[in-house]
């Protein structure tokens, strides 16, 4: 029952990530300003952005994971108190991981803006 759960978390996985790559265009990144390499402040605050940026992302797939699979524990318990109750921590914990996940990117926003305005005064 578990391998079964987890090849379908797999397969979902891997169709999301073929997904994405064949429809995968290239961009152009966001330009912060002139970054002359790590040693500046916008050198700094462009890797901390990609940083948490990856952070982000990644956090939100997992909690959405943990929000399928907790949604899988309610529907396949049965009346069943523990597996209820394990359920019900896995939503909080996927609930608390995208809260998480926006406050890391909120706070990095706030430091991006504070810092882009003190360099241009």
């Amino acid at each position: 029952m578990v391998k079964k759960i987890f090849a379908s978390i797999g397969l979902v996985i891997l169709l999301f990530v073929v997904g994405v790559s064949v429809f995968a265009q290239p961009t152009t990144p966001p330009v912060l300003g002139p970054v002359t390499g790590p040693g500046t402040i916008s050198g700094w605050v462009g890797i901390l952005v990609t940083v948490v940026k990856w952070f982000y992302y990644i956090i939100f797939i997992v909690a959405v994971l943990f929000i399928l699979l907790a949604a899988f524990h309610f529907i396949t318990s049965k009346g069943d108190s523990e597996t209820t109750k394990k359920a019900k921590q896995e939503l909080i914990y996927a609930i608390v991981g995208i809260v998480v996940a926006l406050l890391s990117y909120g706070v990095v926003t706030l430091v991006q803006n504070s810092l882009s305005s003190g360099l241009t005064q």
